[in-house]
């Protein structure tokens, strides 16, 4: 379990929608009002514990003044629990020889590449064909983008697709939270097979895609480290993220830039955000910024170089939770780097919120290739992408939902 000190914060006004990170309650006027988990928000938004989808009537009113106890994650709440291969003593060799049937790739090779370097490439690992799915779907969406209720950040502002003036056909400044709720193409980049077989071997358990971002320009993001921004996983540590490359990367483009071995917390080292939380809230002390000058003081003490990496349309790269990356400078700003990032951690680390389940008990989501992505209850009454095909699940809220329909069509 996380080592966890509190410093209470009270009168703190939130003003939250009903996808954000919480298990809900039914207050007094049966409005659903969010109640926050331990770890965080829903969408990783930097900065951003509390998340503002505005606008819709459908989420009028979920404001709510509360009183609010800040998290303060300590260092041995990575330590505490980790990830086998995160050891110095995991023996590879012996895991894989103790295995029946093995993968089709090499995956002796790969779990030592994992624990040396914190980076693994597959190469050509997602159809074409798969891809271009995904594409149609976003092509949907900008042109319909008023028909969802698809969560996007523009410079910095959080959204709804609904609430947008405009949707750019290029998505310049625009980033796609959580597709894979919504399009199924999304959730099968995501649950792409080696991805989700080698992470099955990471985390000795099935994958479960803790969130996703799409974009299509250079992030030009400073360099960081994931978890003190992704921590609804219980532990901290259990976290991998994968990139899809939905094009082929141009070195003037702004490719990832990547630091092999940094993922080894004796060579990073522990970033203290304030009060020696390890994490970033809305509370913190320090600023990302210092948080990437601590990064590169770090990687030029430890001797370690960025690499950058830029692959083909179907490669996957995907890399430790503590690995420090980077959006490298965009060198010409006509070139895109159409992009899909997801988030993993262990079927049982992932948070309750995540899970969903119709009236007969079936996980509501797309399970394949040994991988989970969870639809939440809250994305039931949402309008998704036709990729997921006509029907709904039967869960309690869209019965609920129904039934509230017919009682006032009858009144």
């Amino acid at each position: 379990m996380p080592v966890i000190r509190s410093a209470p914060y009270t009168n703190i006004r939130f003003r939250i929608l009903k996808a954000c990170a919480g298990r809900w309650r039914t207050d007094t006027d049966t409005q659903m009002i969010p109640k926050p988990q331990p770890h965080g928000w829903g969408f990783f938004i930097c900065g951003k514990l509390s998340y503002d989808y505005g606008g819709s009537e459908r989420y009028a009113g979920a404001r709510e003044t509360m009183e609010k106890t800040r998290q303060i994650i300590l260092p041995e709440a990575w330590s505490q629990q980790r990830p086998w291969l995160d050891h110095p003593e995991a023996d590879i060799d012996a895991y894989v020889a103790s295995l029946g049937k093995l993968p089709d790739y090499d995956l002796q090779a790969k779990l030592h590449a994992w624990k040396r370097d914190g980076i693994v490439i597959f190469e050509g690992a997602v159809s074409h064909k798969a891809i271009d799915a995904y594409l149609a779907d976003i092509d949907l969406l900008i042109r319909n983008f008023r028909d969802y209720e698809i969560p996007v950040e523009v410079k910095g502002k959080q959204l709804s697709s609904r609430e947008m003036d405009a949707f750019p056909d290029d998505l310049t400044g625009v980033k796609l939270n959580q597709m894979h709720w919504f399009s199924k193409t999304a959730a099968r980049l995501s649950l792409t097979p080696q991805v989700t077989d080698f992470l099955k071997h990471v985390f000795r358990a099935p994958p479960t895609v803790c969130q996703s971002l799409t974009f299509w320009r250079g992030s030009e993001q400073p360099i960081h480290i994931d978890y003190p921004y992704v921590r609804e996983q219980n532990p901290l540590s259990f976290l991998a993220a994968s990139w899809v490359p939905l094009e082929d990367v141009h070195p003037d483009a702004g490719p990832l830039g990547y630091h092999p071995g940094a993922h080894n917390i004796e060579r990073s080292g522990f970033f203290d955000w304030g009060e020696g939380s390890i994490i970033h809230d809305e509370h913190s002390q320090r600023t990302p910024m210092e948080f990437a000058q601590h990064l590169w003081a770090r990687m030029a003490a430890e001797g370690i170089s960025r690499q950058e990496f830029c692959p083909k349309k179907g490669d996957v790269l995907i890399w430790h939770g503590n690995m420090p990356h980077e959006g490298t400078r965009v060198k010409d700003p006509s070139r895109t780097r159409k992009s899909y990032v997801s988030h993993y951690t262990a079927e049982w680390a992932a948070p309750d919120w995540m899970r969903n389940h119709d009236i007969f008990g079936r996980p509501v989501g797309l399970f394949e290739n040994g991988g989970n992505s969870f639809q939440p209850p809250w994305v039931d009454t949402l309008p998704v992408l036709p990729s997921w095909g006509r029907g709904r699940p039967l869960t309690a809220r869209t019965v609920n939902n129904l039934a509230r329909k017919l009682i006032n069509r009858f009144r």
